[in-house]
């Protein structure tokens, strides 16, 4: 592997500094497309099991754009399903939430499509990863392990949090929203309201409430994931009623224009490290440290966020508010967090379904047509890419019928994809920056497997890798 990137490296004629994007990564609740419409690709169309970044230029327009396209997940989870396919358009329902690490640790950090840590709205089946796989109760990500892809690897499970919960380890529950700070501890609300056993006692939590696990009350490992939690140590910061208030004092206008007076659930969440800290007392003798945490509900369509300062208030980006005032009479319409209206009047229908703040290099790709019937000639589907530079190249391989695992492309890529997955050049040369489009070598009749694709930009000094893609040959 290395062999072959030095090789590549002779062949290095132009560079691009990596696009370092400050950035929101969300997911949607419902498909949305880009502002920018994305060159007119297919990477414009936003799927709720898909993370975006949300990206700013000078003028201060804003476009939320793919990062990790579920074509991605599917190459790095495999044939999890165990149908056959690498394609299932469906795999991790949606994504309820997001959650970085090192963005704390290193604020300039660039997180990698194999660093974040999100929780499925649905699980993940385990034909690759095997049991217990990813869940709605955990959060964790897809990553290789030794020579494995496909393997899940924890930031916390539904077993330590049912402990810091009181409940059975084998309790059923779903993670709605969640964010971490090791001072503060990890943040977080759930999608079904579940009986606990919590600091302050026996506990209804209700899915608009927001939890706490302070940081006392979980050991750590090297990498700042949990590697247990102290029994019945959740505490409840924020009720529903309380969030209710707060939402209802934000006088956020939903898609139609009408003030949101409810969460009705607690949708993502995020801190705001430089807003007021508050301490809360959620029963007599204990009191715990909230930061300021920026949030979205259930309620609150055409994409807004709120934040838990000055009692509630409409959460402001670099670039101004992400909703709008509902006494303007005026409705939320979804461009100021990246994604277009439904209409001129109609704001767009989705909630932020998760939420987090880093920075990421958005180089990726996906197939027009995910599944293809052989035989194909050349070109019969194109593959759209975006890359950050100024001139790459793709890879391809051939498998059948099982895609081999990938390799760490370590000094290599730093920034990207970290990992390589197609080691044989195609003479499709890729010109950035922006978008382009390739064609899927020719198919013969008898082949039956996988195409596997994958660009390799040129950057300063380095290469960087792109989001792997599979098409499925029938």
């Amino acid at each position: 592997m290395n062999k072959f990137l030095t090789v590549l490296s002779t062949a290095a004629l132009c560079a691009t500094a990596t696009a370092q994007l400050p950035s929101y990564m969300t997911t949607f609740s419902q498909p949305e497309n880009s502002t920018s419409g994305s060159g007119g690709t297919v990477l414009g169309q936003l799927l709720p099991n898909e993370i975006t970044v949300l990206e700013f230029n000078s003028a201060c327009l804003r476009s939320s754009e793919k990062w990790l396209p579920r074509t991605a997940t599917h190459t790095m989870a495999g044939d999890e399903n165990g149908d056959g396919m690498h394609f299932n358009p469906g795999i991790l329902g949606g994504i309820d939430a997001l959650l970085t690490v090192a963005t704390f640790v290193a604020p300039t950090v660039m997180q990698n499509q194999r660093t974040v840590y999100y929780s499925p709205e649905v699980a993940m089946g385990t034909n690759i990863s095997g049991a217990p796989g990813l869940r709605p109760g955990d959060i964790g990500r897809i990553n290789r392990i030794g020579a494995t892809d496909g393997q899940i690897e924890y930031f916390i499970t539904q077993e330590q949090l049912n402990n810091a919960l009181g409940l059975p380890p084998a309790y059923p529950i779903n993670i709605d929203a969640a964010c971490f700070q090791p001072n503060f501890g990890l943040f977080f609300s759930v999608d079904v309201d579940v009986p606990a056993m919590t600091v302050c006692g026996p506990t209804l939590i209700r899915d608009g409430d927001i939890l706490c696990l302070p940081g006392g009350s979980m050991g750590y490992t090297g990498s700042l994931t949990i590697a247990s939690t102290t029994i019945n140590s959740a505490v409840r910061v924020y009720t529903e009623n309380q969030m209710n208030v707060m939402t209802a004092n934000a006088m956020v206008a939903d898609r139609f224009g009408a003030c949101v007076t409810s969460v009705i659930d607690i949708e993502s969440l995020e801190m705001d490290l430089t807003g007021p800290t508050t301490t809360i007392t959620p029963c007599a003798g204990y009191t715990i440290p909230v930061p300021t945490l920026v949030y979205s509900c259930e309620a609150g369509t055409g994409a807004s966020l709120l934040e838990t300062s000055a009692g509630g208030s409409i959460h402001n980006t670099v670039c101004g508010p992400a909703g709008v005032s509902c006494t303007t009479g005026n409705p939320t319409m979804g461009p100021q967090m990246g994604i277009r209206p439904a209409s001129l009047t109609v704001g767009a229908p989705s909630w932020i379904n998760a939420l987090c703040v880093g920075r990421g290099c958005r180089h990726v790709l996906e197939p027009q047509n995910p599944v293809v019937t052989a035989p194909q000639p050349p070109g019969a589907t194109m593959i759209d890419s975006h890359t950050p530079f100024v001139l790459g190249l793709i890879l391809v391989e051939l498998v059948s019928p099982v895609v081999p695992s990938s390799a760490p492309a370590f000094p290599f890529s730093p920034t990207c994809f970290p990992d390589l997955y197609a080691p044989s050049i195609f003479p499709w040369v890729v010109v950035g920056p922006g978008y382009d489009s390739f064609p899927m070598v020719g198919i013969p009749a008898a082949f039956t497997g996988k195409v596997l694709f994958q660009n390799v930009g040129f950057g300063a000094g380095v290469f960087e890798l792109s989001t792997p893609a599979v098409i499925d040959i029938i």
